[in-house]
């Protein structure tokens, strides 16, 4: 939104921007020399931050970044989030222009300030994660329950973001994430393992045990009494 909104506004007009988001403004003030310094490494968003700079660094005029309280009834802030939502849940994303001329791009790391960790992380950034199936498929049933219920849509990040709340006990945290991303050891799981092959069904209902089995579909009383 706010790279969107300084390319609309010629750079000769001052522009002040209202923002829930503590990380932007941060980002783009206190940290943005660090994070330059560091070659951007391990930074999230670094490419639109990198956009923002730029756009910041080229405008003449006077511009100014203050915080408001998120969801506090706010007309712009709360019409943002709709907008981000509705964006974020698109089936084709609009493109966005990401380009940055040379003048303005900081590439690489300074090397007075590079650490043996800064180096670490930067070559762990450039190993391209694997793809998790059963994670996407878990997390399309999760917006799917969401929209069911609430009547919204939610992005994956706050999905994500909920399961590690601070209210939310660690142990549960962990629950959550190992049944999105479906490594507890049951079922499927035990399908290849010599003289283990028969923990991958449930005997009592004669199924392959999951997740979505033992906490919304069996009927065995003790899964009754325990749930």
């Amino acid at each position: 939104m706010v790279i969107a909104a300084m390319e609309m506004i010629p750079p000769y007009q001052p522009v002040k921007i209202h923002t829930d988001s503590k990380y932007m403004i941060e980002g783009l003030t206190a940290h943005l020399e660090n994070w330059e310094n560091d070659g951007w490494i391990d930074i999230k968003n670094a490419k639109f931050f990198k956009k923002a700079a730029h756009l910041m660094r080229y405008r003449s005029a006077r511009m100014t970044l203050q915080w408001v309280k998120g969801h506090n009834g706010v007309q712009g802030n709360e019409g943002r989030d709709a907008l981000v939502k509705q964006e974020a849940n698109k089936r084709v994303p609009d493109l966005l222009n990401l380009e940055i001329p040379k003048e303005f791009n900081v590439q690489g790391v300074r090397l007075s300030t590079i650490t043996q960790a800064t180096a670490y992380r930067g070559i762990l950034e450039r190993k391209q994660p694997e793809a998790r199936n059963t994670s996407e498929e878990n997390l399309q049933l999760t917006h799917m329950a969401i929209k069911r219920i609430m009547g919204e849509l939610e992005t994956n990040a706050a999905i994500w973001q909920g399961t590690r709340r601070k209210v939310i006990r660690l142990i549960i945290q962990q629950f959550f994430f190992k049944t999105i991303h479906r490594t507890h050891l049951i079922g499927k799981y035990w399908r290849n393992i010599e003289g283990y092959k028969e923990r991958e069904i449930y005997v009592s209902c004669n199924e392959t045990e999951s997740m979505s089995h033992i906490q919304t579909q069996c009927r065995e009383k003790n899964t009754q009494i325990i749930w």
